[in-house]
């Protein structure tokens, strides 16, 4: 099964499943998936707990012992494996230890982001059937304000549209410091209702973007949106190469799929693909907003500015990269 963090408690009790998959891009998530699994386990008698890591020549023989001896303190024990990359020899293993699972014995399984593939593998499907899948991915940024608000909620402070969407701007993409200064408002304003002018003296703000949210934003058709985070990763340095050649092949492959939409479906490409379904919607939404020839005109601009950036790096190609991104939006 699987679910959000916020659904994770709710799964715990009254019993803990045999296993629990951990998987997603976001550290601060992924910990306090492990916390609260851990505190719900240890108030059900897993008062043992051996964390062995899956990443090169690992101790196999020591986990499976583990799993084959009883508990010296306690009936029951916690198995916590983490890996940061999928192999041969890993999820060999994982399979092999998957008919040890029983109930004197918690599997938690914690790793980095999982793509469809990966997802449909045979250990995971298996251990998934078994037990939850929390997904600890950062929230896209339609699901960002609902993030904040129950947080908010949690530490019994109360907020505005106006305020959570200050709040997204200025913390979207690193929920960590988002926690953290939010756990400093409710210590400045107990239990209060947050008003903007209280916000913007109190917080500090920590916002961080990813090349690949900027083409999300792009692709959504947002334009306020994409210039915000171009403005931020230019002041963090990120490379005008790397974020042109990245905005060309991303156009390169739209313009593909728009020309084999004519004979098929774009559904059924997208499906062929195997985008992730928030992406597809995203893309599909794009195909309908721009034709063959717009696209196949931003793959000329984008050819143009790269070239330009080989030649000379300078302020008046970032000017050209934000006009291309204008009209993609």
């Amino acid at each position: 099964m699987r679910i959000y963090p916020e659904q994770l408690l709710q799964h715990l009790k009254p019993q803990l499943p045999n296993c629990c998959l951990i998987f997603g891009d976001e550290a601060l998530l992924s910990l306090e998936a492990l916390e609260q699994i851990q505190q719900v386990g240890k108030s059900q008698g897993y008062l043992e707990k051996f964390s062995f890591s899956l990443e090169g020549k690992f101790a196999s023989d020591l986990i499976f012992s583990e799993f084959n001896s009883r508990s010296l303190f306690s009936e029951k024990k916690i198995i916590e494996l983490t890996f940061s990359k999928t192999s041969k020899e890993n999820t060999a293993f994982i399979r092999e230890i998957t008919p040890l699972l029983n109930p004197d014995i918690l599997l938690v399984l914690q790793g980095p982001k999982l793509n469809s593939q990966q997802m449909g593998s045979v250990w995971f499907k298996t251990l998934e059937q078994q037990g939850i899948f929390v997904s600890t991915n950062s929230p896209p940024a339609h699901r960002f304000p609902q993030w904040i608000f129950q947080r908010l909620k949690s530490l019994q402070l109360h907020a505005s549209k106006e305020v959570v969407d200050y709040l997204c701007v200025h913390f979207e993409g690193n929920l960590l410091a988002a926690k953290q200064e939010f756990e400093k408002l409710s210590l400045l304003y107990p239990k209060q209702h947050l008003t903007l002018q209280l916000v913007e003296q109190s917080i500090t703000t920590y916002n961080h973007f990813t090349l690949f949210q900027w083409i999300d934003s792009l692709l959504a058709g947002d334009p306020t949106r994409a210039a915000r985070i171009l403005a931020q990763l230019k002041a963090e340095g990120s490379e005008l190469l790397l974020l042109s050649t990245a905005l060309s092949n991303e156009i390169q492959k739209l313009l593909k799929l728009s020309y084999q939409s004519q004979h098929t479906p774009i559904a059924q490409l997208l499906s062929l693909q195997k985008i992730w379904p928030a992406k597809q919607k995203l893309t599909s939404d794009l195909l309908l907003r721009l034709d063959s020839s717009q696209l196949e005109g931003l793959v000329i601009e984008c050819a143009a500015l790269e070239i330009a950036v080989k030649v000379e790096n300078s302020d008046n190609n970032w000017l050209k990269l934000e006009a291309v991104t204008a009209c993609f939006c």
